[in-house]
């Protein structure tokens, strides 16, 4: 499936984001789904979802998903699925992050969804380091 022009923008922030507050990480490993971008690998499916970014360091202390998402696809149930999937592995990991990108009109739904997610599942919130980033904000 094509990915909207939007699509891409929010992506694009995520990895802005990452690459500005990671640095000080020890070799970080970012795969994204960015087009253009030749020889860099996708990220790897979570359940039957593929986020935007996954992001890795070694030896590993951090684990990053970031998803982009439009203010309608907020209101799928594909997109919550694919969050729940996402917040399910992350629980797992080591030092976990979810980033979510969306347009700055939607950071209150975003995190609403996220939160909702979240509580729902009955995890404990302090499990899993949440940032809403959007297309307006300087990260």
């Amino acid at each position: 499936m094509a990915e909207s022009i939007k699509h891409i923008e929010l992506v694009a922030c995520i990895v802005r984001y990452v690459r500005a507050h990671y640095k000080g990480i020890q070799s970080v490993a970012i795969r994204h789904d960015m087009p253009g971008y030749i020889g860099c690998d996708k990220p790897p499916l979570i359940g039957d979802y593929r986020p935007d970014l996954f992001a890795i360091d070694a030896p590993l202390t951090t684990t990053i998903i970031g998803e982009a998402k439009t203010a309608g696809d907020l209101e799928t149930n594909h997109t919550h699925m694919q969050l729940a999937h996402f917040i399910r592995f992350l629980c797992l990991q080591t030092n976990p992050v979810l980033i979510l990108g969306v347009p700055w009109q939607a950071r209150a739904r975003g995190l609403g969804l996220v939160n909702s997610i979240i509580d729902n599942r009955g995890i404990e919130p302090s499990l899993i380091s949440v940032v809403i980033v959007d297309d307006v904000q300087v990260n």
